[in-house]
């Protein structure tokens, strides 16, 4: 009988480590923790304009260049009364993410010898020339992440407008622009905003 009674103490001692193990086991499982960390990636939005990256907000006065094609009357790559040219702008949007909306506005700038100089209308990627209602009406597109565009090419179309209705300067005007240090400039400003869904 005592040797019973050892043995079912024995087993009773066995059953209670058993338990006790699982029960450290249980309560470890609920008091682990862990940490870490994950990298994620940034959207790309490096939107270049005639191979230049606008990411610091670059100027890009010197690749923009203006093509008069003359006529009879005006030689070619010059300005005069009347003249009418273009000059291209090449985005590349091909580093972005995003959907985006770009607004151009060109218009004759405050220091420029001749403030007859105006946008009449613009094509995109050598289609239609559209012709505005008013001159100088900014351009705006919304370029959908899932359009697959990549590029844009926007020519803009440029007047000395000459009608003697809308114009700022007289004849005299004309002819003092001529001698003048001042250039004939165009200001160009783009901006380029992205689109989110709110």
């Amino acid at each position: 009988m005592k040797n019973r009674k050892k043995i079912l103490l024995l087993l009773i001692g066995i059953c209670i480590c058993i338990l006790l193990f699982f029960i450290v086991q249980i309560y470890a499982k609920y008091i682990t923790s862990t940490e870490g960390s994950t990298s994620l990636t940034i959207a790309n939005w490096n939107i270049k304009v005639n191979d230049l990256s606008i990411k610091n907000n670059t100027d890009i006065s010197n690749s923009i260049v203006p093509v008069f094609p003359g006529n009879e009357h005006i030689s070619s790559n010059v300005i005069a009364p009347s003249a009418e040219g273009y000059f291209d702008l090449n985005l590349d949007f091909s580093s972005v993410d995003v959907s985006f909306k770009y607004e151009i506005t060109a218009i004759a700038d405050e220091n420029s010898s001749v403030q007859d100089l105006v946008s009449i209308g613009y094509s995109i990627d050598d289609g239609e020339k559209i012709i505005f209602e008013n001159y100088n009406t900014p351009i705006t597109e919304v370029i959908e992440l899932s359009s697959n565009i990549k590029t844009r090419k926007i020519r803009i179309y440029i007047l000395w407008n000459d009608n003697e209705e809308s114009q700022t300067m007289n004849n005299s005007s004309d002819t003092l622009s001529t001698i003048t240090e001042n250039p004939a400039l165009f200001h160009v400003n783009i901006s380029f905003t992205q689109i989110t869904n709110i």
